[in-house]
């Protein structure tokens, strides 16, 4: 007797709300059924839960659905064919079971399923894109632009401002400021007694009364000639002692009235006394740091047509401390004669006013 064939029904698929051997995920997507849209909420190899309200008649029927996957640029669509059930009793609820889940949309589901899981597909809203991509920035509104255009024009122009009075105080400093190779000193403005010949001294009285011998000088040939005080002041030695050979005309002693302002003695050389004589500017400073502007004395075109070694009295701008008299004062010439130099000076002053603001 032959055996009877063995025939093995199809086991039902379990539903969602019993638990199977495939993982349901979240994977964003959109179930096309009958023309209309459903958003899904779920999805597996075997079924797919969506969200949507469906006629009674449409249910327990075997439906073609579309399932779409909306990927940063483009989108994926399956068709699989699956029995319509109210997984919510009317609520909006609807699961999806595939009648063939091993169709032909199988292995694209399957990848994409996978990927998602893996983390090399991630969700963006109801984007997938590639992980480790970004989403597109937003196009910027033309104001913006505009405004920031704006900005870096105005950025520009203040470096290129910025840049131009750089140069300018460079080329200022360079070509029309000059310092006098040797210091002037702080003295009482007065009288200056020279030599009336050249040799030794031989005497120095800086306390002598009027009409007294204040210094005494020894010539090459044995004469000694004395100079007496001309006037009831106080003097002070230029540097100059007993024993030092000076020649004719050469300064000794300053001398100054009572009361009389502080002025600066310094040697102006021959190649810039033509520049002092034009009027440029001359500028002090003290040995506190700060600087306060002068002009040459009375007597100045006399001694700077002399040679080197003439000491000039410069008047400074405002009245020295009487602690400052015998200090040392760094004298500079700065020129301003000339357009091209006032221009200079100008762009160079307004620069070194702004840099101290900021």
């Amino acid at each position: 007797m032959d055996p009877a064939p063995i025939v093995l029904d199809a086991a039902p698929i379990a539903s969602l709300a019993e638990g199977n051997d495939h993982a349901v995920v979240d994977l964003p997507f959109t179930a096309l059924i009958d023309g209309r849209q459903f958003r899904g909420q779920g999805l597996s190899l075997v079924r797919a839960h969506v969200v949507g309200l469906m006629g009674a008649q449409a249910l327990a029927v075997p439906r073609l659905v579309k399932l779409v996957f909306d990927f940063s640029g483009f989108c994926v669509t399956l068709e699989a064919l699956a029995r319509v059930r109210d997984a919510q009793g009317g609520k909006g609820g609807i699961d999806l079971d595939f009648v063939q889940p091993s169709g032909p949309h199988l292995p694209q589901l399957r990848h994409i399923l996978n990927a998602y899981i893996g983390r090399d597909l991630v969700s963006l809203g109801q984007i997938i894109a590639v992980a480790g991509t970004t989403p597109p920035k937003p196009a910027k509104l033309k104001s913006a632009r505009v405004g920031r255009s704006y900005v870096q024009g105005a950025a520009l122009a203040v470096l290129t401002v910025a840049l131009i009075g750089v140069a300018a105080a460079l080329i200022y400093q360079r070509s029309y400021v000059h310092l006098l190779p040797d210091l002037g000193i702080v003295t009482l403005q007065g009288e200056t007694l020279r030599a009336t010949a050249s040799g030794q001294i031989g005497f120095l009285d800086t306390q002598a009364p009027m009409g007294q011998v204040a210094l005494a000088i020894t010539t090459s040939n044995g004469d000694v000639l004395s100079v007496t005080m001309p006037c009831d002041c106080a003097a002070s030695s230029l540097g100059l002692r007993v024993g030092s050979t000076v020649l004719a005309g050469e300064p000794i002693l300053q001398l100054a009235t009572p009361n009389a302002p502080a002025v600066v003695l310094a040697n102006i050389p021959p190649d810039l006394a033509f520049d002092v004589a034009l009027g440029d500017r001359l500028e002090l400073t003290l040995p506190d740091g700060s600087t306060v502007g002068a002009t040459v004395g009375p007597n100045a075109g006399q001694t700077v047509s002399q040679s080197a070694g003439q000491p000039t009295a410069l008047i400074p701008a405002t009245t020295l401390a009487p602690a400052l008299l015998g200090q040392p004062v760094r004298v500079r010439l700065i020129r301003e004669s000339g357009w091209l130099g006032a221009f200079i000076a100008t762009v160079s002053r307004w620069f070194n006013h702004v840099s101290g603001e900021l």
